[in-house]
């Protein structure tokens, strides 16, 4: 305690250098907020070892798709222009109402006028530290960059809570300022920076999924969240310091927000109360594992995700053409869940060019084209045709006019054309039509099928297959193995970083019950309204509501446990817990709720939106189950989770 003490004094002797050094550097990264490259392709964030990456890489060395690629690309750009527009108009409509909504909460909780202002300039100061400082990765993928400013502003302001109102209670016991906020400060250091810590370690599994865009966006928040934790350590002081008289002057009462009707509601009912929350969370369990997960745009809404090109290997004899054959055949009985075929049109050699490609005896060329058999037979003797001769061979014998078989003759430049643009020295491209889109609900085992068929045609050889729907589908694979690790890797790192902070192995049970049930909930809902989960929003979810929110029940469950050390009773200690905590609760819970959901309704990317609403609803959840689930389980396992010496001191 006398190193934080210590640490607080040498901080608030700098309060005078301290804000001009971080002004500097904001000014500089603000500068350096525009060399930040952003990213607007999610398939760039797949392992290279998928076979999107690896069929887009033979498609690019050895396949002449020149005009394929330029109608692509002007169609994408322009997409990437009217996605850039939208984040431009829509993301800072979302923010100012964040911001909005903050200044109103902090207002009605603040003991003074011009607290709220304090807090969002460090904050803000935070904001543009944490995106200037995005160059250092060689690209930003355009969710974090929509995102990340409003989420560092949610999931960040209850340290500045946490510090100004410990601040305020040491100058209401009648300290000096200066030797308050040096209580405060040496007092809040290990809260502020566990609870930034379960955060962080939220985000930061995010590090470990295959499909890259999970370390962007981990990086970038938790970065923020570090950022944001030291401006509050070292700017807040500071600037709340330098401000003092302007804060006496502008003080004002704080509305009352206590906790003793909530604590006598709980206390009355906690054995109901906790019973029926165990069977909602196993209803939200339950629901979680029927949840359907959509991977590229919102459900039912129209795309052209663009032809599937297979890459299988090449060859111009007839045992190549024929497993050609056998390929295309097996295609065209890929069928969907109806019963209606998966693929239209197919383009191939064997396809468009079949009557090329064919065999033809010399009657059949002699009714083509009304010479003899016996004329047409010396002329492929003396070619060194054999008979019956494949239609290409005999196109492209030398010497032999176009006119000799008009039928075959007008194939000759279709069939230079699909050599062209279908055949490489080592593979052939075939393309497919698909009558499905990624957000059919049969779109994984129909890709599956038609990879399978694939397989089983070259069962010993290498085959490969791009687009959007295979890029899709390769996403969709690896969030599915993503899945289980993010939330184990997670679940651990927080349980970890509780139990250190507590000392203890029971509280953390507690805690990480109630988050992991706010989590089934939250996600299980969807399954209840038929709501599809956008992937990237699920696992920003999850790492939010479990390294984030769970910082309101350590709050609440460090208050209920040092209230028992003094010798409370469990009603009364609930009761003085609920008091210090609600504020800080309420404040940064409606704050991140609001946040998100102005997100989700403002922003009309649905990559974008559907990341702010599941985040407002897992808000929502945490912070009531925070409020009602935990405190009946601190009651109903009060012995569990406090030494008998506490208990002891609770009786006398």
């Amino acid at each position: 305690m006398t190193f934080h003490r210590n640490l607080a004094r040498l901080i608030i002797r700098g309060r005078y250098i301290l804000p001009v050094v971080l002004l500097i550097c904001t000014i500089l990264a603000g500068t350096a907020i525009s060399r930040t490259v952003i990213n607007y392709d999610l398939t760039s964030y797949l392992a290279k070892d998928t076979m999107t990456i690896r069929g887009a890489r033979v498609v690019q060395e050895e396949f002449k798709a020149a005009n394929a690629t330029r109608e692509s690309n002007s169609t994408t750009q322009g997409d990437l222009r009217g996605l850039q527009m939208k984040i431009g108009q829509e993301i800072p409509v979302a923010l100012a109402i964040s911001v909005a909504v903050v200044l109103v909460m902090l207002t009605v909780t603040s003991h003074a006028w011009l607290e709220p202002l304090l807090i969002l300039f460090v904050l803000a100061v935070s904001i543009v530290l944490n995106m200037g400082t995005n160059f250092v990765f060689s690209s930003v993928s355009f969710i974090t960059f929509a995102v990340c400013a409003i989420l560092q502003l949610a999931l960040s302001i209850d340290y500045a809570i946490m510090l100004l109102h410990a601040w305020n209670a040491h100058l209401d016991s009648g300290m000096e300022a200066k030797e308050a906020m040096a209580e405060a400060l040496s007092e809040c250091f290990m809260r502020i920076a566990s609870s930034a810590m379960t955060t962080v370690a939220g985000l930061l599994s995010l590090l470990f999924m295959s499909f890259t865009i999970g370390f962007d966006i981990g990086m970038v928040l938790s970065k923020g969240i570090v950022i944001s934790m030291l401006c509050v350590f070292l700017l807040m002081p500071s600037v709340t310091l330098l401000c003092g008289k302007a804060l006496r002057r502008t003080k004002h009462k704080a509305l009352p927000i206590g906790g003793d009707r909530l604590a006598g509601l709980v206390f009355r009912i906690r054995k109901p109360l906790a019973a029926g929350m165990v069977l909602l969370v196993l209803a939200g369990l339950y629901l979680n594992f029927r949840v359907e997960y959509t991977f590229t745009g919102k459900p039912g809404e129209a795309a052209t995700p663009g032809p599937l090109a297979l890459i299988v290997p090449g060859g111009d004899t007839d045992a190549d053409y024929d497993r050609q054959r056998d390929l295309v055949s097996r295609l065209q009985a890929v069928t969907k869940e109806d019963g209606t075929p998966a693929i239209g049109k197919i383009q191939a050699m064997v396809t468009d060019g079949a009557d090329a490609l064919r065999y033809y005896s010399a009657d059949e060329l002699a009714e083509m084209t009304g010479i003899s058999p016996a004329v047409i037979r010396g002329y492929l003797t003396l070619s060194g045709l054999d008979e019956p001769v494949r239609g290409d061979r005999l196109l492209d014998a030398a010497g032999l006019p176009a006119q000799f078989v008009p039928a075959l003759a007008e194939k000759r430049e279709q069939l230079a054309y699909g050599r062209a643009m279908l055949n490489s020295d080592a593979h052939t491209m075939i393309v497919l039509h698909q009558e499905f889109t990624a957000s059919s609900p049969d779109f994984i085992p129909v890709m599956t099928r038609i990879l399978d068929s694939a397989r089983a045609v070259y069962p010993e050889q290498e085959i490969y297959a791009t687009g959007v729907l295979m890029s899709t589908y390769d996403i969709s694979n690896a969030f599915r193995d993503d899945l289980l690790k993010v939330n184990l890797i997670t679940f651990a790192a927080i349980f970890l970083i509780v139990a250190i902070s507590f000392r203890s192995l029971r509280m953390p049970l507690v805690l990480v019950l109630v988050i992991e049930g706010a989590i089934w909930i939250t996600i299980g809902f969807s399954t209840l309204i038929s709501q599809p989960v956008f992937f990237i929003s699920y696992l920003i979810c999850v790492s939010i509501q479990m390294g984030a929110t769970i910082d309101y029940g350590i709050l609440l469950s460090d208050q209920y446990r040092s209230r028992r050390a003094e010798g409370l009773a469990p009603r009364e200690a609930l009761t003085v817990a609920l008091k210090k905590a609600l504020p800080t609760i309420l404040t940064s819970g409606i704050i991140l709720i609001v946040a998100g959901f102005a997100v989700g309704k403002v922003c009309t990317i649905y990559y974008i939106s559907s990341i702010g609403l599941l985040v407002s609803r897992g808000a929502l959840v945490s912070t009531l189950l925070m409020l009602t689930f935990l405190p009946s389980l601190l009651l109903l396992c009060d012995r569990f989770i406090i030494r008998p010496r506490r208990l002891q001191q609770g009786k006398s």
